[in-house]
């Protein structure tokens, strides 16, 4: 799996992933986790459009950031469209503790509106 990363706001990043989420991934999304929680960022959009495969380990690292950043006031979001990695998603119901959309463009509009309050 690859990584890349675009800042959005001094408080807001985008992870994009590709490839196969899975375990030989973990080191490289929890190093990233980290670095991005250093850096002060509160909220972080992870991109999903281009995984082709999540297992359970990686869908319990998603809980567990999500957790990490609920201690700062922070959010984690997802975007991931329709397919294998979205039908997974919906099967473990995980959109109960993350938010989950379709678009970029929607997970940013959601992110900045949870912003504005942090800001006042």
């Amino acid at each position: 799996m690859t990584i890349s990363e675009e800042q959005v706001t001094n408080e807001v990043m985008i992870e994009k992933l590709e490839g196969r989420f899975d375990q030989t991934a973990r080191q490289e999304y929890k190093w990233r986790v980290d670095l991005a929680l250093n850096a002060g960022y509160r909220f972080i959009i992870i991109d999903m459009t281009e995984v082709s495969f999540i297992d359970s380990a990686a869908l319990g690292w998603l809980v567990l950031s999500q957790r990490r950043f609920q201690r700062i006031r922070g959010k984690l979001s997802i975007v991931v469209r329709d397919g294998f990695v979205r039908d997974i998603l919906e099967l473990t119901e995980i959109s109960e503790w993350i938010p989950v959309y379709i678009t970029r463009d929607d997970a940013i509009a959601a992110v900045m509106a949870a912003c504005e309050p942090a800001a006042q």
